[in-house]
């Protein structure tokens, strides 16, 4: 069985992917129904006897749309369901959600058993969404989820594609516009390791939001101009209009025109199927420029640039002090998109990797540095009453890195052993002390796994509480993740006094770094 997680997964509000880390790289795994397509549609669909999701979910929204659901993702944390009607049951965002990392697990050819995975979720998340998104893997099947903020993902990415050329340390942004979510990160990169200094987000802004305005905008203003409705917006959007489905076909032409105008000046958008108040049969051809279409999304994406320059002025930074802008998600294949947040910021602007899978990809790298650890493993280890402490630096350029323990604890008569996980390093059995010290070797431009064992004089293995030993040679990693938001402890007024007051006292505020202390090599 692999030892690291290694899998991780972008589990997006229109599209998710799942990656796999290999031997120092990186498989994106392709959707089996759909030829060269690695992407899945976050739709889920429920008829009575089976569940649809992905693409063939979709082409259920016109036929069948109080059965289809997308677009969750943005309710996870809340108390909101959604009413099934085929089978008579509500279901929540979590259990949607697992439906989808169900699906991801088949496109996985090997036939392997998945059981942790890294999963990404929006920087500005909230504990209660985080916590919702967690519940989902559980629910998928996975006996371990950890979680890794989008922003960070990303620029993992792009730090460990980046072979011909070492990136300098300094900062960059992380513009994340996907189809239902915006995340913007300061990234900080310093001797291999990163940091996400600060960021802002919005759940209810992104491409689909932009398909919407185009429907309400663009076509039901012409078919009010040129039909006979009473109440056609209200018709179209009501779950009880009488042209509910006609609005999610609306959509994915809307999409269609959206996606077409990145690469032309203009398009059309196809209204069939649908009469008027009046019995008028529709079947038109409503033509939008890409001019038109910039002039919508303009204020969405000025509303962008606004969150980049509060976190500038925030952290005292000029557009100088920013290296690039690093485009994520696949709203950032709009040309608009690209230009004006360059234009406007006077920084350049970075398309160096795939906006659709570069959440997936980050995932996967994190995941090859983090140990499967279950639930049962966890209460086998420390029964020894052995403290262990381990000190070492986790990214470098060196060829070798010292490895610093303590020992707390009866050592007598007892041994260690420290090996690489590719047996190309091994101490041989010592002696075991209160303090060691050993230098490392490590492979080039890769993960180095070492594991220090605790043994009898019988060779037999003591269990404690030591951790997998994990450096990056030549590869990025990283340095924690920060807050979404403030944390507070909620108090009282004291009950002597009259005036009953509720103050929430700052723990710690938003952007702190958590992680657990590293203890210090000299000692």
């Amino acid at each position: 069985m692999e030892k690291m997680i290694n899998y991780g997964i972008d589990l997006g509000t229109t599209n998710s992917a799942i990656a796999k880390f290999v031997k120092g790289e990186v498989e994106v795994f392709k959707n089996p129904l759909e030829t060269g397509r690695e992407t899945l549609p976050s739709v889920v669909y429920y008829k009575k006897d089976k569940v649809v999701v992905g693409t063939n979910a979709r082409t259920y929204f016109e036929r069948d749309g109080k059965n289809v659901f997308g677009s969750f993702k943005r309710k996870m944390g809340t108390t909101e369901s959604f009413k099934v009607k085929s089978i008579n049951q509500s279901k929540t965002p979590v259990e949607l959600s697992a439906e989808i990392l169900k699906e991801l697990k088949g496109f996985v050819h090997s036939g392997e058993t998945i059981e942790a995975a890294v999963i990404t979720i929006p920087a500005s998340f909230d504990v209660i969404q985080s916590n919702a998104t967690k519940e989902a893997g559980y629910l998928a099947g996975f006996k371990q989820v950890i979680l890794l903020q989008e922003p960070i993902a990303a620029s993992l990415a792009y730090a460990n594609k980046r072979k011909e050329k070492e990136l300098e340390n300094g900062q960059w942004l992380v513009y994340d516009l996907g189809g239902g979510t915006f995340d913007v990160a300061l990234i900080k990169i310093k001797d291999g390791e990163m940091k996400v200094l600060d960021h802002e987000g919005d759940n209810y802004l992104g491409g689909a939001d932009f398909d919407n305005l185009i429907v309400e905008k663009i076509v039901v203003p012409y078919l009010n101009k040129n039909f006979q409705f009473s109440d056609l917006e209200n018709e179209l959007k009501s779950a009880s209009g009488k042209l509910n489905n006609v609005y999610y076909r609306l959509l994915k032409v809307a999409e269609d025109a959206k996606l077409s105008l990145s690469n032309r000046t203009s398009s059309e958008i196809e209204v069939r199927d649908i009469s008027d108040d009046n019995d008028e049969e529709i079947d038109i051809s409503i033509d939008i420029t890409r001019s038109e279409f910039e002039g919508l999304i303009k204020e969405s994406i000025d509303k962008t640039i606004d969150m980049i320059k509060k976190i500038l002025v925030r952290n005292s930074l000029k557009s100088s002090d920013i290296q690039f802008t690093l485009m994520v998600g696949g709203s950032t294949f709009i040309p608009y998109v690209r230009k004006r947040v360059e234009e406007l910021l006077q920084i350049p602007i970075n398309c160096n990797i795939d906006p659709t899978t570069a959440i997936a990809i980050g995932a996967a790298y994190y995941a090859g540095t983090k140990e499967k650890i279950f639930e049962g493993d966890i209460k086998k280890k420390n029964i020894s009453g052995l403290k262990v402490r381990l000190a070492y630096q986790k990214t470098t350029k060196e060829d070798e890195e010292l490895l610093a323990v303590r020992i707390d604890g009866n050592i007598d008569g007892l041994f260690y052993q420290i090996t690489r996980d590719d047996k190309g390093y091994d101490t041989g059995r010592k002696p075991l002390i209160n303090r060691i010290s050993e230098d490392l070797p490590l492979l080039k431009d890769s993960y180095n796994f070492f594991r220090l064992t605790i043994l009898d004089s019988q060779n037999n293995v003591i269990e404690t509480d030591s951790e997998l030993i994990g450096i990056a040679q030549g590869k990025f990693n990283v340095a924690g993740q920060p807050l979404a938001h403030d944390i507070c402890l909620e108090r009282d007024s004291e009950p002597e006094m009259e005036s009953k007051i509720t103050k929430l006292e700052l723990l710690f505020q938003k952007n702190t770094l958590l992680r657990r202390k590293s203890l210090n090599p000299m000692f």
